[in-house]
């Protein structure tokens, strides 16, 4: 009965249907399956098909609407030198880690899937993964491509030209605030998608935001604020300074500059609204290894110190702490710039990060050439060892 009604909801999930379901319903079933109105909560102790459940729905979230990235004609190489190691082997065993790979020095020296009865039949390398919190700092990527190109004038620029977000906090902040999150928004928002209106960032344009939740605003102190807001002001911004070719631009960074094997794909908030109104969503979709080769193409601009590396250094040298009450407990940095999670505990190397949903993250360590890439949907596996620890001396 279980596997009936998961194939149905993948189906309905593809449709678009199933995610407001998903919503509704706040039990256990027959079988364990558990859910809530959204995601985990960290502090739940699932069971293996819950897990697998929600897996399977995050990995199908989004509207039909997107924007797809073309593929390589030649992608970039990845060079494999693997090595055995039992403590991930265990974790993907035993826990919600579902992938994992670690880049040392120019190779791929740890390349793990979850067994097949745990996750491995839910993924494979031609799998396109679903990410909301790593399509920020994707963004933020993409941004310096945007300023690097000439689309966009520098850090420093505001962006009262955006005539869709006249009269809001938003054209006050310059592109800097935006990538720092700290455009002087969180006393308009409830959570970190949520409006004190009610509105969800997530199904709005930024044209309609700016005229219903932020019409008449103006920014608080500019502080911290972890949300979706300023990552999806982030990419339409780009789109409005790119005359709305964002799908072209797109090409430009992953298939020319990165080489991606396959595609990468934005989504949308809503099919309705056109790109004239701030459409796009900082989620993305692509494959395990795709995804690693952003972060080596960061790792290679870093150290080019081409136009890119130089806007890497520069959110670097100016990210702003997290104020207390921020996510800043175990595990978690104690800095953030330009969307990047930086100055990780008990790691003494440069370090900036992507972290996500359920432990999904992509840490780059720029002086040991390292990167940890892993994909899951719980955080119940040991994600200072295999995160903090082994991004900082390739150890466990």
């Amino acid at each position: 009965m279980f596997w009936i009604m998961r194939i149905v909801l993948v189906v309905l999930v593809g449709l678009g249907i199933a995610s407001v379901q998903a919503q509704n319903w706040n039990k256990k079933d027959e079988v364990g399956v558990k859910t809530w109105n959204g995601l985990i909560p960290a502090s739940y102790s699932p069971n293996l098909e819950t897990v697998r459940y929600h897996m399977e729905l995050y990995n199908n979230r989004g509207p039909k609407g997107r924007y797809d990235s073309e593929p390589s004609p030649s992608p970039r190489a990845l060079k494999f030198n693997l090595r055995d190691e039992p403590f991930i082997d265990r974790q993907l065993q035993r826990t919600s880690l579902a992938s994992y790979l670690m880049y040392e020095k120019g190779a791929v020296v740890i390349d793990k899937i979850s067994p097949q009865d745990r996750f491995g039949d839910l993924i494979d390398n031609d799998k396109h993964l679903y990410s909301m919190s790593l399509g920020k700092s994707v963004g933020s990527y993409l941004m310096g491509h945007a300023i690097c190109k000439g689309y966009i004038e520098s850090l420093d620029h505001k962006l009262s030209d955006w005539p869709i977000v006249e009269n809001t906090l938003i054209a006050e902040a310059s592109v800097r605030d935006v990538i720092n999150a700290a455009m002087g928004h969180q006393k308009y928002m409830k959570n970190n998608e949520i409006f004190k209106q009610g509105g969800n960032v997530n199904d709005r344009s930024i044209e309609t935001l700016a005229k219903i939740e932020l019409s008449g605003s103006t920014p608080s102190r500019k502080r911290y604020e972890y949300g979706q807001l300023p990552a999806n002001v982030a990419l339409s911004y780009i789109d409005f300074k790119t005359g709305h070719q964002f799908k072209l631009f797109m090409d430009e960074v992953f298939r020319d500059h990165v080489g991606l094997d396959g595609s990468l794909r934005f989504t949308q908030t809503h099919t309705g609204y056109s790109d004239l109104q701030g459409r796009i969503r900082a989620n993305f979709l692509a494959t395990r290894y795709d995804t690693l080769r952003i972060g080596i193409a960061i790792l290679d601009d870093w150290h080019s110190d081409n136009c890119v590396g130089k806007y890497l250094k520069d959110i670097y040298k100016n990210r702003i702490t997290k104020e207390r009450g921020s996510d800043t407990g175990p595990g978690h940095s104690k800095s953030y710039g330009g969307f990047f999670h930086i100055d990780y505990p008990h790691s003494s190397d440069l370090v900036m990060g992507m972290e996500g949903y359920g432990g999904i993250g992509l840490l780059i360590n720029f002086d040991d050439d390292r990167i940890i890439y892993g994909h899951a949907a719980h955080r119940d596996f040991d994600y200072k060892q295999i995160y903090n620890k082994a991004i900082d001396d390739g150890h466990y």
